[in-house]
């Protein structure tokens, strides 16, 4: 009797799997159906195509996409849901409460055999859609970066009782600014995947903003259509205005008014200059894109204004009061062109700006909507004067623009700032005021997509995020739970390991305020290799290429390091620094031999190799730095030249072995950096001596 009894019992559960007994829902890609109304917008689309797309690389096959509920079988379906639209005709009283923008929830109805993506918006729906790839079909934001092996699955399991539901972000609009692009704008052009998939990252991780505010005189660039395409909002660089900049100046004459020779860039041209700015707005408006305003008044190559206008004033007083008016002349064509009654309009506070705006010279607009974004200091990477002394009853959005980067002094192609100093940046600034818009510098993205992940998950919720935490569970993303802990701590001691060439002046304190990346090593190598037989203790210069401030190019301070001069604080620096580097990668070879195959790749990508690479660069520094103080003994000069020239191929070559699949030429156009100069200086270098 009891035998019987257990056969009846495990019979009803298995036939009501609708009434509670089944804790799991469980989906079979040939029986299921996607309902996606036929009117909602192409970007929404075009992430329910991924979707498809990633059951068909974790099942082998696709759902079956319907316009209607009408049409779908017995068994569970996927509703995607944007509220804004309405295409289903859903009746919202049988939904789920959602928050305000970008808002969703994914959810089960049991009883009506539905998995509702659902989204406040289109955004949101998107948000929703790329949830339930990652949290079921197992699919991580980074999964081509992380050159991801789908797991097989016969089937999707979905517990019943699945309720995921994010607010409304924190920070409204959350940016990506492709910057110092060597690398990248050689790839993108090699497929349309490369081309597409940084865009589609940024949804994955809930970012919502690009800033890619370029024209192609006529029309708007590839990267607003992409901005469009995927249904991400437009922002514009600091040296742009009205998604116009003076790099493009003859470009509109020729192309647009047919004119080979280009009207003089003159103040006494506002006229013509107007017409640029005007020629901007209306383009802008007319293509669709969803953007936010820009004003600036900035000159060619991001540099000040009078850098390229022959008539400028002379003092910055009276240049301010050029930039004032331009400024107001910029609104006014904005509220002649924008369709809002009050549209977003955001002013960067950029180098020379940024020291304007704080002496009280220049005056940037106030209003609602106007958006004024503090940048991180110069060359180094922490709140500046200006956002420090920011009054927070000022009638504006406060933004912030984090440099992960820097084209001359910063990391190029390792990441160095980290998520630790990310959060503490960005804190800082939230306790100013509640922070509207992000924009994060990211470089050529590969190099910096660890830190950059971070800063998506903070944006979204500050409340919730912790970096030490969200480092544990990134870690277990990528590489399995079993050694998370381990890697979690690789992680944090690489970024720790770099010099800090002076101490924190940040008041309060900061860590890790003065970070001496790697392109501040290239840079190093290249002025004590270019008069190497002409010793200098302080071989470093002060300004680089166009500076206003001195001492910011490499910010060492002797006396921090305990020594009287550069050359013996660099020689400090990469000792310490080498030592460190090295316990990350040892450490880092070990654990990479205990993971699955599939994951060893991301994990050399993403840690081992820039861990590896920072050692052997530390090495050439400092043994070049040591033949140089040292080359009156011609012998041990010579032999530490040999071993600066070794350990400098060594940290190329560990670079180039992260070549592989779609970045097999992912270095190649290196030039900004310049791997391949450094080995070839120092072994100039090296055979003088010889001759």
């Amino acid at each position: 009797m009891n035998k019987s009894w257990a056969l009846i019992i495990i019979s009803l559960c298995l036939l009501l799997t609708w009434t509670g007994c089944s804790k799991v829902i469980e989906l079979r890609t040939q029986e299921l159906f996607v309902v996606l109304g036929s009117d909602e917008p192409d970007p929404l689309k075009l992430a329910v195509s991924s979707l498809c797309a990633d059951f068909e690389k974790v099942t082998g096959a696709k759902p079956r996409v319907v316009s209607s509920l009408e049409e779908i079988g017995d068994g569970y379906s996927l509703v995607i849901v944007n509220r804004e639209s309405h295409s289903l005709g859903l009746d919202e009283s049988i939904l789920k409460p959602l928050d305000g923008f970008e808002s969703h929830r994914v959810w089960v109805d049991q009883s009506a055999k539905r998995i509702y993506l659902d989204g406040k918006d289109m955004r949101g729906a998107i948000y929703a859609v790329y949830t339930f790839d990652e949290h079921f079909l197992g699919v991580p934001p980074l999964w081509f970066w992380s050159s991801w092996v789908p797991e097989h699955k016969d089937l999707i399991t979905v517990p019943v009782e699945t309720d995921l539901f994010w607010k409304s972000p924190q920070v409204r609009y959350r940016s990506w600014l492709p910057n110092d692009t060597d690398l990248y704008q050689v790839w993108k052009e090699q497929s349309d995947v490369n081309k597409e998939i940084v865009y589609e990252t940024m949804l994955r991780l809930k970012l919502n903003t690009m800033e890619d505010a370029g024209l192609s005189y006529p029309g708007i660039s590839e990267g607003m259509k992409l901005c469009k395409k995927f249904g991400l909002v437009v922002t514009s660089h600091h040296m742009f205005m009205l998604n116009t900049t003076f790099n493009d100046w003859a470009r509109y004459w020729k192309n647009i008014r047919g004119k080979d020779t280009p009207p003089q860039l003159s103040l006494k041209n506002l006229d013509k200059i107007k017409e640029l700015w005007e020629y901007g707005a209306k383009t802008v408006v007319e293509s669709g894109v969803e953007n936010i305003w820009g004003i600036a008044f900035r000159g060619a190559s991001d540099q000040p204004f009078w850098s390229t206008f022959p008539d400028a004033p002379k003092t910055e007083a009276e240049c301010a009061e050029v930039i004032n008016r331009m400024l107001q002349e910029e609104l006014a064509i904005i509220k002649k062109y924008a369709k809002e009654e009050e549209p977003y309009v955001r002013i960067t506070f950029y180098d020379e700006m940024a020291d304007l705006v704080n002496s009280g010279l220049v005056q940037p607009p106030m209003y609602e909507n106007m958006i004024w974004t503090f940048c991180s200091g110069r060359r180094d990477h922490y709140p500046y004067d200006d956002i420090q002394q920011f009054n927070p009853a000022t009638p504006v959005k406060l933004g912030y623009y984090m440099n992960l980067q820097f084209t001359s002094t910063g990391a190029h192609l390792a990441p160095a700032e980290g998520p630790w100093k990310m959060e503490f940046n960005y804190r800082y600034v939230n306790s100013k005021s509640p922070l509207y818009l992000s924009v994060l510098n990211s470089g050529n993205f590969r190099e910096f997509i660890y830190t950059m992940s971070a800063n998506a998950k903070m944006l979204w919720d500050y409340d919730a995020y912790d970096t030490d935490s969200w480092n544990r569970a990134y870690a277990a993303q990528y590489f399995g739970e079993e050694y998370a802990d381990e890697i979690a701590q690789l992680y944090k001691d690489y970024f720790y390991a770099y010099w800090n060439p002076r101490k924190s002046d940040f008041p309060g304190g900061m860590e890790r305020q003065f970070v001496f990346q790697d392109n501040r090593y290239a840079r190093a190598i290249g002025y004590i290799t270019e008069k190497f037989f002409q010793y200098d203790p302080n071989p470093l210069p002060l300004f680089y290429g166009y500076e206003r401030v001195a001492g910011r190019v490499f910010r060492i301070v002797p006396e921090d390091s305990g020594v009287e001069n550069q050359v013996d604080a660099l020689l400090v620096g990469m000792e310490a620094s080498a030592e460190k580097f090295a316990n990350v990668s040892s450490r880092c070879a070990v654990v990479k031999e205990k993971l699955p195959k599939e994951k060893q790749v991301f994990f050399y990508d993403n840690l081992m190799a820039y861990a590896q690479y920072l050692e052997h660069l530390s090495r050439t520094l400092y043994n070049l730095t040591y033949a140089y103080k040292h080359q009156d003994d011609k012998s041990d000069c010579l032999a530490h030249l040999d071993v600066a020239y070794e350990e400098m191929v060594k940290a190329r070559d560990t670079l180039y072995a992260s070549q592989h699949d779609a970045f097999e030429t992912w270095l190649k156009p290196d030039r900004i950096l310049g791997l391949e100069h450094c080995v070839q200086v120092i072994d100039e270098v090296r055979k003088q001596p010889n001759k």
